[in-house]
């Protein structure tokens, strides 16, 4: 009997110790999700945590063998080699080593989000709404009572560098999620009702308080997306327009922040194309998609080399620094990318560069599109903000921008992947 007692006991143990294996990913990816909106130590943190628990799960090889045979991984294992060698046949650059970094640390994310379960990707999602209801908590709070300026949450509060309109892309994001999935086939009234709550005071919160004009369109072309997604129909595009411009109107109107944004933009605009007045965030992006063009003219094949965009921005500055006001010269100097990853890829490495990372992104959301089922437009709308965003800004480059999204895309094609809606 006691010798019975004492076999058991070690058998306990390990099953013991293998749930925990288990459970461990699923709580990194509540957590992770959850911290979408905290400062990117904070992220890093959750993306060593991640690769821990990856390392310890007892399902690693069977993910591992579903992911190599995933439809996405050709393009992204295409792009990662095309990258490779582009930076080969070019020069060094002081930024060579921090492109490479970021470049597979997107592959990295992306897999590591197509990596989870089907019940480790709804903890990420429910992390991640929880951190996007909280986000929009704390910015209510603060027009209120006003919040103290602490690290946590100081980015989210106020302007203050690419995370905060990362915060405001990510929340637009969180909210064309909520809507395609509250206007699914197979939810419940109750989740429905609950989904379309978080969805308004989401919007509400980007409309009224981001200062960020790329996440206030992004929110009006998501809810599009989200619509016709579901409903696929001319009807339901002209019914998505309708109440797009509805709510365009009334942001427009309730909100003189973001009316003299758009103002603003157009004359920047204006004083770019007629002035050659570059000293604005308008202008200085309208010239630096001039000179990635430029670079793109050059060297079409091979790129001008991976890390080559900040030597050739400089040198490019430097000439029109003379004509632009002085107080941001400096500033504008040292923008380390064209605020355009397409262009930014297409002249660093060349345009099948350039067309593989399209190739990729169109491949993820053609995955969700062709699903048709409830989860499979959060793959659609996460595939489409992402793209989006790159047209403006670099989610591939900047961490701070895009690598919580990049991990929640590869979580919501796991997702759908084991859906039964």
């Amino acid at each position: 009997m006691l010798s019975r007692v004492e076999a058991a006991a070690p058998a306990a143990a390990l099953n013991g110790a293998a749930s925990f294996r288990y459970r461990f990913v699923q709580y990194v990816a509540f957590s992770w999700g959850l911290c979408a909106f905290f400062p990117i130590g904070v992220m890093y943190l959750n993306v060593l945590l991640m690769l821990i628990a990856l390392a310890i799960w007892p399902d690693l090889t069977r993910a591992l063998a579903r992911l190599r045979r995933h439809e996405v991984l050709l393009p992204l294992t295409l792009f990662l080699v095309w990258t490779v060698i582009a930076t080969w046949a070019g020069d060094w650059y002081p930024d060579t080593p921090t492109r490479l970094f970021h470049t597979f640390r997107v592959a990295l994310v992306l897999c590591m989000g197509m990596l989870l379960s089907e019940r480790q990707a709804r903890a990420a999602f429910a992390g991640f709404l929880a951190g996007s209801a909280i986000a929009a908590m704390i910015v209510a709070l603060h027009h209120v009572w006003g919040m103290p300026d602490w690290a946590i949450w100081a980015s989210l509060l106020v302007t203050r560098n690419n995370f905060s309109s990362g915060n405001m892309i990510t929340m637009a994001t969180s909210c064309g999620a909520c809507l395609v999935v509250a206007v699914g086939h197979s939810v419940d009234r109750q989740a429905r009702y609950l989904l379309l709550a978080l969805m308004l005071a989401l919007a509400l919160t980007v409309a009224l308080h981001a200062v960020s004009r790329n996440a206030q369109l992004l929110l009006v072309g998501l809810a599009l997306v989200a619509l016709l997604y579901r409903f696929r129909t001319t009807t339901a595009v002209l019914g998505g327009l309708a109440a797009m411009a509805l709510l365009v109107a009334a942001t427009w109107h309730f909100s003189p922040t973001t009316s003299e944004r758009f103002v603003e933009m157009a004359e920047d605009m204006q004083a770019a194309t007629a002035d050659h007045n570059y000293s604005t965030s308008v202008g200085v992006r309208w010239r630096m998609y001039q000179e990635a063009i430029h670079g793109i003219e050059d060297q079409p094949v091979l790129g001008t080399g991976l890390g080559s965009w900040l030597p050739r921005w400089r040198l490019v500055w430097q000439q029109l620094g003379p004509s632009q006001p002085p107080e941001r010269h400096a500033f504008f100097a040292e923008i380390n990318n064209p605020h355009n990853d397409f262009l930014l890829t297409g002249m660093e490495t060349g345009v099948p560069g350039m067309l593989l990372l399209a190739w990729l992104l169109v491949r993820i959301v053609r995955f969700g599109w062709r699903d048709g089922k409830t989860l499979g437009g959060i793959t659609v709308v996460f595939g489409m903000s992402i793209a989006a965003t790159a047209l403006v800004n670099a989610p591939f480059r900047d961490a701070a921008m895009g690598m919580t999204l990049l991990w929640l895309l590869g979580a919501a094609m796991a997702l759908q992947r084991g859906q039964g809606a």
